[in-house]
């Protein structure tokens, strides 16, 4: 599967899976199911994209939503009303290439039937997940805590099985960058 070159440039763990900006270590292992505040904090004042940590520009952000987001913000579109999700999230936003890379390598994001191991144990992420672009985002960096809250939607890529519907958009995406950032 091709990899963004800046999430390629990550740290991996024994396996070779990158390890996102920000997963915590916990004994020299990466805790994926876990996020790492001060590391969720700087990415969100400094707009950093939470998967790979290099700077996102101006313009859209996006993330991987679950079942009832995608749905609501579906829904929400095919009635040709605005979508703006009330209920702030503790997952930050990244790069267009990053979040269809995270989409299909990280099974709970990328498959129904996966289930969460540690954070809401047992949790299935349900018939259907989406990358979403959005205009902007907003953050509150509070004592334990980031929560963001996303604005105007601006692409909405439902799936899923991640890694069939997304697989093409993600090539894509890579060929048309600069060939520098290709590398």
């Amino acid at each position: 599967m091709p990899k963004p070159p800046t999430v390629a440039d990550r740290p991996q763990d024994g396996r070779g899976y990158p390890v996102p900006a920000i997963t915590p270590f916990e004994d020299g292992q990466p805790q994926f199911a876990r996020t790492d505040y001060a590391r969720s904090a700087d990415c969100a004042v400094r707009r950093l994209c939470s998967v790979c940590g290099t700077a996102m520009p101006a313009g859209p952000v996006w993330r991987v939503v679950g079942a009832g987001e995608a749905e609501a913000i579906g829904a929400a579109r095919a009635a040709g009303r605005p979508y703006r999700n009330l209920q702030p999230t503790w997952e930050g936003p990244g790069h267009r290439a990053c979040m269809l890379y995270a989409s299909m390598v990280c099974p709970y994001l990328g498959r129904p039937q996966a289930r969460r191991r540690v954070l809401d144990r047992g949790t299935a992420r349900g018939a259907t997940g989406a990358v979403v672009g959005f205009a902007d985002y907003e953050y509150a960096v509070l004592e334990s805590q980031v929560l963001f809250r996303f604005v105007d939607v601006v692409e909405f890529l439902p799936h899923d099985d991640a890694a069939t519907t997304h697989l093409a958009a993600l090539e894509t995406e890579l060929a048309s960058r600069p060939p520098k950032e290709r590398s």
